[in-house]
């Protein structure tokens, strides 16, 4: 063939065959190729250079979905007895996991919350084997000052861990902040079209080893036509982040104007606690944004079912808008005091921007306020 394919293939195989066993032994030794496509994958290594080289890393390991990359580079680095410093403002998913299941291999915890920056810095320096940090935080949109705190860490031996899923790579540079580790579920915004599920985390060659092959073992590994779909929607990703983080910023400064809004969190406002740091670490401010209603749980759910251009779903991150309330979904496994404890109520909605034009946007908000 004198044509080079213009997109990469999909490599819909399980196994690989060898002429040679030499071959093989090679392969099994120094991953210097294909054996079987639960150690690794021709389409799924194109996915995973294209996002390292995005995110300025060495290499980037695929996972089956964004949880799956969260628990598998955690448990890479911890044994009996480690210590995993956490924020308490974290993904409902990744909280139920630190605190319910490490727990159990004798593992400690210790979660901070993210205003409690002179306790966190301080239980730094007790001494860490892990520290998982998340900004923009899921559903508040709380910005964490990542590049002292990594550094603080560092100091003392530990790997940092950076969930930067809601920024995006066009956003936000992990790399540049002293992130070890960086954290995508690929579901969201690098995909963007509502039709995969899929994880990522990106860091440097000998980390990328080490998780590597506990994915070998645990099994969570990407299958090549989501990989091939991961592709395509890396190649609009800086164009989709953009015109969301402009639709963003209008939808946020309308709802802050609104006289049935408590609050609204979003990093780009003048008004949100973290914008300095935001404007400082971003590069734009995301297309997610959360709001608290001056209604009950009823009056909000009322709300939420009276959208008709927002639809009523879980994830975030594509080309559609989405509204949870995260006291159904996404946090549903903390208890009353734990969504408490994190900040969120009952009230609370959570919209993920998509491309639709702005007016529309608006006016399908405008009017579910009626329903209240």
């Amino acid at each position: 063939m004198k044509g080079k394919p213009l997109i990469s293939p999909v490599y819909l195989t399980a196994t690989y065959e060898f002429q040679r066993t030499d071959d093989l032994i090679d392969v099994v030794q120094h991953r210097s190729g294909f054996i079987y496509s639960r150690w690794d994958n021709p389409t799924v290594r194109e996915a995973e250079k294209a996002l390292a080289a995005m995110e300025g890393y060495e290499e980037a390991v695929a996972f089956s979905s964004g949880m799956a990359a969260i628990t598998t580079s955690i448990l890479a680095f911890l044994d009996k007895d480690s210590c995993i410093i956490v924020m308490r403002e974290t993904y409902g998913g990744t909280f139920e996991f630190v605190h319910r299941f490490l727990p159990r291999l004798g593992i400690e915890v210790i979660d901070v919350g993210c205003d409690e920056v002179d306790s966190l810095r301080a239980e730094i320096e007790k001494g860490l084997t892990l520290l998982y940090l998340e900004t923009p935080t899921n559903p508040l949109l709380r910005i964490i000052d990542v590049k002292p705190l990594a550094e603080l860490a560092h100091e003392k031996g530990a790997v940092v861990l950076l969930d930067s899923t809601f920024a995006s790579p066009v956003n936000q540079r992990p790399v540049e902040l002293g992130v070890d580790i960086a954290i995508h579920s690929a579901t969201k915004y690098l995909g963007g079209h509502h039709d995969i599920t899929a994880g990522f985390a990106c860091c440097n060659r000998d980390d990328g080893k080490r998780i590597w092959e506990y994915r070998k073992v645990m099994g969570g590994v990407l299958d090549p036509m989501t990989a091939f779909l991961t592709l395509r929607g890396m190649k609009t990703l800086e164009l989709r982040v953009r015109r969301q983080n402009e639709t963003t910023m209008k939808v946020a400064q309308f709802l802050a104007a609104h006289g049935k809004i408590r609050v609204v969190h979003y990093p780009g406002l003048l008004t949100h606690p973290d914008h300095p740091i935001a404007e400082r670490q971003m590069k734009g401010f995301g297309g997610m944004l959360s709001f608290e209603i001056d209604a009950d749980f009823e009056g909000t759910k009322r709300f939420m079912d009276s959208l008709k251009v927002i639809k009523l779903a879980t994830s975030l991150g594509g080309v559609t808008s989405l509204a949870t309330q995260p006291t159904t979904n996404t946090h549903v496994a903390l208890s009353a005091d734990e969504q408490q404890e994190v900040g969120i109520s009952d009230s609370l909605v959570s919209i993920s921007i998509g491309l639709e034009d702005t007016g529309a946007l608006i006016d399908d908000i405008e009017q579910a306020f009626a329903a209240l």
